[in-house]
């Protein structure tokens, strides 16, 4: 938000102040804010940007990788049940 060259108080984007007629002051530290603002906003838009790229690349890999798990977990639960049942007709 602008504020008035003369008397200080904030006038938003007017071309002048309604209270005494100034002109928006040319404060640096106005500018910098404002640049501040729309640099952070595009940085976020672009890490967005990036991330959804990254979920989209990698998804097919990951669920390739849940696939292969469960297949090794359902492997490995038949092969515990299989030897399990050994060792019990071995024991009777």
């Amino acid at each position: 938000m602008a504020k008035c060259s003369r008397c200080g108080k904030e006038i938003g984007d007017a071309a002048s102040c309604a209270d005494c007629g100034g002109a928006p002051s040319k404060s640096v530290v106005d500018r910098g804010t404002k640049k501040v603002t729309t640099v952070t906003g595009e940085v976020i838009e672009a890490g967005v940007h990036a991330t959804e790229a990254i979920v989209r690349e990698t998804k097919p890999l990951f669920k390739k990788v849940v696939g292969v798990g469960k297949k090794g977990v359902s492997k490995a639960k038949s092969e515990t049940l299989s030897v399990a049942k050994k060792l019990k007709d071995e024991k009777n």
